[in-house]
């Protein structure tokens, strides 16, 4: 196959959004806040965390394609304004990133309070019906409690100032941001938690299946469990990724890469365990890859594993 066919392949996969349930429930529930406000001017906000590779910046971009910026003659229409929160990030940062996202041509310059004054009349003047904030852990990366309370503090100033539905999107200790400011806290106590393990019906190996094959729908390889039965598939897959969604992703894309440039017409286990060692964890051969005959069934997670528990020991390697 040639070279450009398959990088044009890998390519529309890797942009496929990943279609679990917990995604699409956060972004129905994003869609629903911002119809009520058109409708009702109800300002509804909400915290949405999970894990790297969940899919937090994917919703932003579905966001982002669903209400494009409007050039008109006047004027720049910016539905959703999307800010991508910087890794260092302060209160002069984060108001020149939005002065950025609203196209303002000196966005590092001004006081804070100038900043912040004008992403007010900006936001206005372009119709900002949405606040997105992404990469919100930053927020609570830099600096102590006291420095957190003020990032939180302008946060609530300006989402009261501009009245529309705000959304925050990051890791889990994001939420660590809201326990030092009450305040902040009462106004995002809508949560959606982005993971699989949440079904009320379906066992978290079960959610990990489906998610599999949701995903082996989204190519045109028939994919193959074989030795094991669906069911099995199932738990080596959970054990592969811990229940992380971009793992599995990341396996089937290696899989999907290798059967595409060796024009093979199965994507199955071994190739799945192949993925495994090359992109997971180089040392998962053998009874410590779950894809192998010989894998034991439990949690990655001890000391120098891929899914470690911060604080195990590292673990020793035979000499």
């Amino acid at each position: 196959m040639a070279t450009v066919d398959v990088s044009a392949r890998l390519q529309n996969f890797d942009e496929q959004y990943i279609p679990f349930p917990p995604f699409v429930a956060a972004m129905n529930a994003i869609e629903a806040n911002l119809q009520m406000f058109r409708e009702a001017r109800v300002a509804t906000h909400m915290l949405v965390t999970g894990e790297a590779g969940t899919g937090k910046s994917s919703l932003c971009r579905w966001l982002a394609h669903q209400h494009p910026r409007r050039v008109l003659p006047e004027r720049d229409v910016v539905e959703i304004l999307i800010t991508a929160v910087p890794p260092v990030a302060s209160i002069s940062s984060i108001a020149s990133s939005m002065l950025r996202s609203l196209g303002d041509p000196h966005a590092d310059k001004g006081t804070i309070s100038q900043k912040s004054h004008r992403v007010v009349t900006l936001s206005r003047g372009c119709g900002v019906e949405m606040l997105l904030f992404d990469e919100a852990q930053h927020l609570h990366d830099r600096g102590n409690i006291r420095t957190h309370y003020m990032v939180g503090d302008w946060i609530k100033h300006l989402i009261d100032e501009l009245a529309v539905p705000t959304v925050l999107l990051g890791l889990p200790r994001l939420e660590n941001l809201l326990q030092v400011n009450d305040q902040l806290r009462r106004r995002f106590s809508s949560r959606r938690r982005l993971a699989v393990g949440q079904s009320d019906t379906d066992s978290i190996e079960t959610e990990c299946l489906q998610l599999f094959l949701s995903l082996t729908s989204l190519i045109d390889i028939p994919v193959s469990s074989h030795p094991y039965s669906a069911q099995e598939m199932g738990v080596r897959l959970y054990y592969a990724s811990d229940g992380r969604v971009a793992y599995i992703k990341k396996l089937l894309f290696a899989a999907l890469r290798w059967a595409l440039e060796q024009d093979m017409d199965v994507i199955d286990a071994p190739m799945l365990e192949k993925a495994f060692t090359n992109e997971i964890w180089w040392e998962g051969v053998g009874e410590l890859n779950p894809f192998n005959p010989d894998f034991e069934c439990r949690r990655l997670d001890r000391g120098g594993e891929p899914f470690q528990v911060a604080g195990s020991p590292k673990r020793r390697r035979s000499l």
